[in-house]
């Protein structure tokens, strides 16, 4: 397989490191008894992309859900530029700069791309952007449709595009490769990296680990409830564990991680 070439890095005025955004310390959470999340925690920096790895199951949506408010920690932390917030609200955190871009669209059914663009250009002042972040996530040819008639891919460019026109502090996008066609695969891998260049910490979650190495500056792996910085995608590769336990002796993801 010939490995795709890695998008432009650089992230936040070409630093190495930007300053924390989101930070997420000791997080445990159990369902029904069985303990999902029992040390979790990572930081995600301005103008970086964290990938964060994991199998099926481990924890990884449920951590993105106790960031935005959708489930809550039994105990832990999470602060958001430099704030604790013990009860966190994706609305709140909306307002300050945060989006949550998740599996499940959060499109609605009664507007077409167009519409939603042009929404969102309206409401952050992105009408500027509009026509490059329309090209650069190829949406001219459905921009007219309504999300019910788009795939699972299209409507991940769409949730890109609309996060390119808002400009967040903070990017959280599970699973943005779900459902994307390989030839459009660098479109999503391009939006990432440029809401970094913009400035946002971008936190990702997923199994596609070509994809994500090439795009991610900093890799994070879950596994048994807790989570280990790994350092950049090279160090990662480098990591016996990682390598044995998910990567598998070829380098790609896990068995049944999928």
């Amino acid at each position: 397989m010939t490995a795709r070439p890695a998008p432009e890095r650089g992230g936040f005025g070409g630093a190495a490191t930007g300053p924390p955004v989101l930070e997420m310390d000791g997080i445990g959470r159990s369902f029904r008894g069985r303990v999902i999340l029992r040390s979790a925690g990572l930081v995600a920096r301005s103008g970086r992309v964290t990938a964060l790895f994991g199998r099926n199951g481990c924890g990884k949506t449920t951590l993105f859900r106790i960031v935005v408010g959708r489930v809550r920690a039994e105990y832990g932390r999470v602060l958001y530029d430099g704030r604790y917030r013990p009860r966190p609200r994706l609305s709140r955190l909306a307002a300050e700069g945060l989006m949550y871009s998740a599996q499940e669209s959060a499109l609605t059914a009664h507007f077409t791309v167009r519409e939603h663009l042009d929404a969102f250009a309206e409401r952050w002042g992105g009408s500027e952007r509009m026509a490059e972040v329309v090209e650069a996530l190829r949406l001219g040819e459905v921009i007219d449709r309504r999300p019910p008639t788009l795939s699972g891919g299209e409507c991940q460019r769409v949730s890109l595009a609309l996060a390119r026109l808002r400009r967040p502090r903070c990017l959280l996008s599970d699973e943005p490769y779900a459902g994307v066609a390989p030839r459009d695969r660098p479109l999503v891998s391009g939006a990432l990296r440029a809401a970094a260049r913009d400035g946002a910490a971008v936190l990702v979650s997923g199994h596609d680990v070509d994809d994500l190495f090439a795009v991610a500056d900093e890799v994070v792996w879950m596994t048994a409830g807790t989570t280990h910085a790994l350092g950049t995608p090279e160090q990662a590769r480098a990591h016996d564990q990682f390598k044995r336990e998910y990567l598998g002796p070829r380098g790609g993801a896990a068995p049944g991680s999928g």
